[in-house]
């Protein structure tokens, strides 16, 4: 970590309920047949290895949706998730980073990580959100 990350992360608190439910908004170009790709769950390089998330103990999965689609003005295919301990599990940290704009935000985080040990994490962390199935818009 550069101190640049290191100042990051101290302004940051870190997550420690494992049972935290982690947010995630997902672009309908990242699910396939239903489900999101791990594309999802692997930042992208204008994310700077912090991968956005609500904070389930700030926000509801409706709310965080309807924020992200109707405030913010965002395409999401729905709320899916993933907890802190799973998350710490796959070795990754989880921050709350709270900004004014968007509804209890967060990030995990997978900064310093190479793009091949990130997208390995992003699977991991892809298949607990679809074994949890999208908590909203609730399925049929």
């Amino acid at each position: 970590m550069t101190d640049e990350d290191l100042q990051a992360a101290a302004q940051s608190a870190l997550l420690t309920d494992p049972g935290e439910a982690l947010f995630r908004q997902i672009h309908p170009s990242w699910v396939d047949d239903g489900v999101p790709t791990s594309q999802a769950f692997t930042p992208t390089p204008k994310d700077e290895g912090e991968l956005s998330i609500a904070r389930g103990s700030r926000t509801t999965a409706e709310a965080a949706y309807k924020h992200y689609t109707t405030i913010q003005k965002l395409a999401s295919a729905g709320t899916w998730a993933v907890t802190v301990g799973e998350a710490s599990n796959a070795g990754l940290e989880s921050f709350d980073d709270d900004q004014p704009d968007v509804l209890a935000h967060g990030f995990v985080d997978f900064r310093g990580l190479s793009r091949k040990e990130a997208k390995r994490k992003g699977v991991l962390l892809a298949a607990h959100a679809r074994a949890r199935g999208r908590l909203f818009p609730v399925e049929p």
